[in-house]
This record gives C-alpha cells, sequence and structure tokens, in this order.
C-alpha cells in the first residue's frame, strides 16, 4: 500500500473508533424523591431557632456525605396543621444518582431523617416515608439498594407499598407482617381460618368494650393443625402474672378459656402466637388483600380475588403453566361461585378484570390467552404498615 493511501485509511480507522464510542449509550442517573413525615404534636413548635438548626444540619449533611447527588436541591422542612398539633415532614427533591453510588447516598438521606428526631428538630416520631423514582414498581435492583439503606440506617428490613397502578414512579415505605402465601388464602389452607371468626370477633368485642379491665394483660391465639382441615385454636393472654379474675371474666362473657403464658416461654416461641387482629385479617373471608410481590406490596380488590379462582382447578390449585384463552375463561366465569351474580355474564367485567391483573403481575398474557404469572407462588398474603402504624403495633 502507498504512503497516501495508508495516509487515508488510519484517520478513517480512528475517526470510525471514535464515532463508535461517541454513539455509545451513556449512563443515565435515576432522579429521586424523597419525603418523610413526622407524627403531628401540640408542644412543638416550629420556632425561628428550629429553622436555623434544621438550615445547619442540612449543610453539614450535604457536605459530609453528598446528599445532593448532582444536581438536587437543599433539603427542605414543611410544616402542616393536624387538628390541635403541627406535623413536620422532610422533603429531598431531584437526588439524582447514579449506579453504583445511590446506596450510600440514599443512606445519608436515611440518616438525616433520623438525625432529625434525634435533635429533636421534626414534630416526633417517624410516621410515614414515600419514595419516588422512574418505573419504581418494576426496577427491583434499585429497590434492593433502597432496601438495604434503610436496614444499615435504622436496623431493620422495610417494604414497599404500590399505592395505585397508575402511579408506577411512587412508592410508600414500610412493613409488611407475612401471614400465608397467597394460594394458601384461596384454598383456605393453613392455620388461618374462618371458621374461628365468630369467636375471634366476640373476644375483640368484649375486650374493646373493656378496655381498662384487661389493660394490664395482651391477648394471643395458639393455631395448631388437626384433622379435617379445620385448624384448633385456643386463647391465652401474657401479662405479670397469672390473674384468676381475667380467666373467669373472660369465660363468663366469651365462653373461651384462657391459659397463662410466662413472658419467658412467650418470648422463645413467640412464632406460635398470633394477635386476635392479625388472625382476623388473614382469616377474612370477604374484602381485598394485601399481596405481597418479593419486596412490593399491592391491593387486590375482592372482584380480583374471585376472578383468581378462574385460575384453579377443581381443588382450588393453580394451573401453573397452563394457558387458558378468553373463551375458557368466560365459560368459567359464567359458573363461579366466587363472581358476583351480577357480572358473571359481563364480558366487560372480564375484559377489565384481566387486564388489571396483568397490569399488577399476577397473571400473564401469552398469545391470545392468559396465564399464572410465574412468581404466583411465591406472592404472600400480608398486611402492609406504614412506619408509625408499625411501631405502635410492636409496642
Amino acid at each position: 500500500m502507498e504512503v497516501d493511501q495508508l495516509m487515508t485509511v488510519v484517520p478513517d480507522v480512528v475517526r470510525a473508533k471514535v464515532a463508535k464510542v461517541s454513539h455509545m449509550e451513556k449512563p443515565q442517573p435515576t432522579v429521586f424523591d424523597i419525603v418523610a413525615w413526622y407524627e403531628p404534636s401540640a408542644h412543638f413548635k416550629y420556632t425561628r431557632g428550629v429553622r436555623k438548626a434544621f438550615e445547619e444540619m442540612a449543610r453539614e449533611y450535604t457536605k459530609s456525605t453528598l446528599l445532593l447527588g448532582r444536581f438536587g436541591g437543599r433539603p427542605v422542612m414543611q410544616t402542616d396543621i393536624q387538628g390541635i398539633g403541627v406535623a413536620t415532614r422532610v422533603e429531598i427533591g431531584r437526588l439524582s444518582l447514579f449506579k453504583g453510588h445511590q446506596q450510600g447516598l440514599i443512606k445519608g438521606v436515611f440518616d438525616m431523617f433520623r438525625d432529625c428526631m434525634g435533635r429533636e428538630l421534626v414534630s416526633g416520631p417517624l410516621e410515614r416515608m414515600a419514595i419516588q423514582f422512574s418505573k419504581a414498581d418494576s426496577r427491583g435492583t434499585v429497590r434492593d439498594s433502597i432496601r438495604q439503606a434503610f436496614s444499615e440506617a435504622f436496623g431493620e428490613e422495610c417494604s414497599f407499598l404500590a399505592p395505585d397502578v397508575d402511579q408506577p414512579d411512587y412508592l410508600l415505605v414500610g412493613h409488611s407482617v407475612d401471614y400465608q402465601t397467597l394460594i394458601q388464602y384461596l384454598s383456605e389452607d393453613s392455620l388461618y381460618h374462618s371458621a374461628h371468626r365468630g369467636r375471634i370477633e366476640k373476644v375483640s368485642r368484649h375486650l374493646n368494650q373493656e378496655v381498662g379491665r384487661y389493660e394490664k394483660h395482651r391477648f394471643h391465639v395458639v393455631p395448631v393443625r388437626a384433622d379435617g382441615g379445620i385448624p384448633a385454636l385456643s386463647f391465652c393472654y401474657t401479662g405479670e402474672e397469672p390473674d384468676r379474675r381475667v380467666e373467669a371474666f373472660m369465660e363468663g362473657y366469651t365462653g373461651e378459656r384462657l391459659s397463662f403464658v410466662g413472658r419467658d416461654s412467650f418470648q422463645a416461641e413467640r412464632h406460635r402466637y398470633l394477635g386476635l387482629k392479625d388472625y382476623e385479617r388473614a382469616s377474612r373471608r370477604f374484602g381485598g388483600l394485601w399481596i405481597l410481590q418479593s419486596d412490593m406490596a399491592r391491593f387486590l380488590s375482592q372482584l380480583e380475588v374471585g376472578s383468581l379462582y378462574l385460575f384453579l382447578d377443581e381443588d382450588l390449585r393453580p394451573e401453573m403453566g397452563r394457558v387458558f384463552t378468553w373463551e375458557e375463561l368466560f365459560a368459567r366465569q359464567i359458573s363461579s361461585s366466587r363472581i358476583d351474580p351480577a357480572s358473571r355474564n359481563s364480558q366487560t367485567f372480564l375484559e377489565t378484570v384481566l387486564e388489571s391483573l396483568a397490569c399488577k403481575h399476577f397473571i400473564s398474557e401469552e398469545g391470545d390467552g392468559f396465564r399464572l404469572d410465574e412468581e404466583f407462588g411465591r406472592y404472600q398474603h400480608v398486611t402492609f404498615y406504614e412506619l408509625g402504624e408499625f411501631r405502635k403495633k410492636q409496642h
């Protein structure tokens, strides 16, 4: 090759490589908006001193942890009037973070939320927290970083709630209490059974009517598997020591005989004892459900729950892997006792509920048919608690 030709080829090769590099997809940051609400207090005063101390703390966190990310704004405190009290919230907007740095920087946000309470700059304990970023309900890796940051900052695990399928970017941060798998709920094949709902309601109603009489004691149930599919259920109570008056009053008013469980025994076998409210919620056969999909909870309406039975066989077991045509599902709907009679012959109802279940990842579309989602067997029936609700439940 002649020298002139070589000099022409080399620049062309260099230009091609430069063009290839310049057209490579550049990593894009994720933009977060995070807000924490604190419990209202009638004693909190949003004074000039509090505002100044918060500004100083915001500057401190900005310098020490690069809290603002690349394009973020300064943390802001807002106040609201709730009844006779003042409630505060702290907001971090436009926190723009690249992958690999998200966990540490988000932990800085959570540390600041916690430090606000430690320095008494907010109205009370942390009540709620929400986080917003693009496609939050489908980006599990980003949620993993947030969960790890939350665990490091607060010393406990968290889960997320997707409150509205039309807002895929918005999640609430809280805790989920597991009851059973969704499959166990649908087939009523677990320790939670609706046969005991009357007993639970009778005891709960009596406790609510006689709050002062039982204020030093806590009440639980112990379900045990039994022949016939319906678990046996016994009631117990905890406290400083056994109280014969508690046992006598409870048996007289409700017909239930209680046993006393010492605190050491209770803590040693905590998993055996279930709260009355938890048992009532888990065994309820009406209304909607909270379902945990990995780390994110979604709400299923009663109509959606009933429609899931279209994908179960006669023994109430899910037909995993089977693809149903629309016509097969409609035929099942017409004869289903789980569907409201007013909707059984409605094609529009079936279209609507299938679309909703697919959006929430309970079923998947395959060609012209539908099947249960591959992860369906792992979904858990839960109650989702926001941060303040969960803290009160633990005490």
